[in-house]
């Protein structure tokens, strides 16, 4: 009988092996991460490949990130994200697209468009657009220079999973505002991030 680690690796590599097919036949585009979007929420949707034991967040840590998959060349980065209740991140971009499905919790994310005509260096202002709560079930993909924020909300952990086109430690040009209307802003400092076997 394999493990769960050896179940969870084969997944993983049949899904990402069908987004890899989807990118070389529709590039980076919103269409493509509609096609990828179901591919991501049905591997979430395993949740016994995912048990919270061996995806915890640290004691006094509000979220950790664990690699489930990188190519050699970095490319289509799996991760699973863990958040603690109140887990913030600001409104950033990611430089690269990106599709993220719920395995458990609730992920709120609200996206922003950034309205102002970037001359000034270090400030920009953004624009609220929509929102929409990643849980179990559902899951949203985002464009290079797409804006979101992200809050674990509820009183209990979550996971989710992120796949990028580039992994987190290959963007080095990601930003992150002050505030959800802009303000000045910062480039997104690199996360620790957890291997997973």
């Amino acid at each position: 009988m394999s493990s769960v680690a050896e179940r969870r690796a084969k997944a993983v590599a049949e899904a990402l092996s069908k987004v890899r097919a989807i990118e070389k036949a529709k590039g980076s585009t919103k269409g493509a991460l509609e096609e990828m979007k179901p591919i991501l929420m049905a591997l979430a949707a395993q949740k016994d490949l995912f048990p919270e034991s061996e995806f915890k967040v640290a004691p006094g840590k509000t979220g950790m990130i664990y690699c489930l998959s990188e190519d050699p060349d970095h490319r289509f980065a799996l991760y699973a994200s863990a958040g603690a209740p109140g887990k913030y991140q600001p409104p950033h971009n990611h430089t690269t697209w990106a599709v993220i499905a719920g395995v458990y919790g609730d992920e709120h994310n609200i996206f922003f468009e950034r309205v102002d005509d970037g001359r000034t260096p270090g400030v920009g202002k953004i624009r609220k657009l929509h929102e929409i709560t990643v849980r179990s079930g559902n899951g949203i993909g985002l464009l290079g220079d797409d804006i979101h924020c992200i809050r674990v909300i509820n009183d209990k952990p979550s996971l989710h999973l992120h796949l990028y086109g580039l992994s987190l430690e290959h963007l080095p040009n990601r930003i992150y505002f002050e505030n959800e209307e802009g303000g000045h802003y910062k480039v997104f400092p690199p996360s620790p991030i957890t291997k997973v076997a």
